[in-house]
């Protein structure tokens, strides 16, 4: 009724919103029922991640790559740990953009998510999704830093051990 209503460039809008929010309880379904999403489990992580940039509010360019496919663990905590990332980016920031840059020596799968906005985050704060991102990734062997002062954006990064490869 609502698209009805508005006509043109406002139903446009709206039917992009509810594409968007389509997607996002989508996304929270497969979270809540601890399944892989589809096209992690599809295509593998890379372009997984460059899927969640697509669909990011904040635009979001994605670098790097991942040679073959990590143990699948890691590869669910990485693609969890980008998604609340951009998540982050997207609520609180402030930003104009972001990056995710993704490298993979074989043995270690480092992902950096960095962002243009107001900073100030902290791994300490009562509650913080980043606390719950360091956790998952402690829980794999790794660790997650954040860098972010204040008025200068912030620089979320998680190491995870990988060293078990399956093919492409």
């Amino acid at each position: 009724m609502a698209r009805e209503q508005m006509g043109g460039e406002d139903a446009a809008l709206l039917d992009d919103t509810v594409k968007e929010a389509q997607a996002a309880i989508n996304e929270l379904r497969e979270l809540a029922a601890g399944i892989y999403p589809s096209v992690l489990a599809s295509h593998g992580l890379a372009v997984a991640v460059r899927e969640l940039a697509a669909r990011s509010p904040v635009p979001t360019a994605v670098t790097g790559d991942i040679p073959g496919r990590p143990p699948k663990n890691v590869e669910a905590s990485a693609y969890f740990l980008v998604a609340e990332a951009l998540t982050n980016v997207a609520k609180h920031a402030q930003a104009t953009r972001a990056t995710v840059t993704m490298n993979d020596d074989g043995q270690v799968l480092a992902l950096e998510i960095q962002d243009d906005g107001i900073g100030g985050a902290s791994l300490s704060a009562a509650g913080s999704g980043l606390m719950g991102m360091a956790d998952r990734a402690s829980a794999l062997g790794g660790e997650l830093t954040v860098d972010s002062p204040a008025g200068h954006g912030t620089r979320v990064r998680a190491v995870i051990p990988c060293p078990q490869r399956s093919g492409a």
